[in-house]
């Protein structure tokens, strides 16, 4: 009986190229996240820039239905934006809109803390709504006095 011996050739990585494809992986996932997380940000922060202007559009369409005013408060420093029947905190339309859920880091008003749209669909003071992202991006909210509102 004899035995017989075959070498195998041994076609594998060695440790260095091993090494370096890992290093080369590492980096793009690097690379790869960061942009991801910016293109996330940007789409959070539309999303919420359109979430605002769906509330105050329907704030205004829901004063010309009810025939009643409808107040938009704005909290700056929780970042929310809550609908409510005649300014009366006991009566919100829905739930408080928590924009810092969307990626925004701050909200500015320069019509104040509230806006307040009358059973005509007009407003009480012109407003310009700015959100921030958390990467430095904003989108600006117009409100004019006719209650027309407007995203750029």
């Amino acid at each position: 009986m004899s035995t017989r011996i075959t070498k195998l050739s041994e076609t594998g990585t060695t440790m260095t190229e091993l090494m370096v494809s890992v290093a080369v992986a590492g980096l793009l996932l690097v690379l790869m996240a960061s942009g991801l997380q910016a293109m996330v940000d940007h789409v959070n922060l539309q999303a919420a820039t359109s979430e605002v202007v769906g509330d105050l559009r329907y704030a205004r369409v829901l004063a010309m239905e009810e025939r009643q005013p409808i107040e938009v408060s704005l909290d700056t420093g929780q970042i929310t934006v809550t609908l409510l029947r005649n300014g009366d905190p006991t009566k919100p339309v829905h739930a408080p809109r928590f924009l810092s859920q969307r990626s925004v880091r701050a909200m500015h008003s320069t019509g104040g803390s509230s806006l307040s749209f009358s059973p005509h669909g007009t407003n009480a003071t012109p407003t310009t709504l700015t959100l921030e992202g958390r990467n430095g991006d904003r989108r600006v909210v117009t409100v004019s006095l006719t209650g027309i509102v407007r995203a750029r």
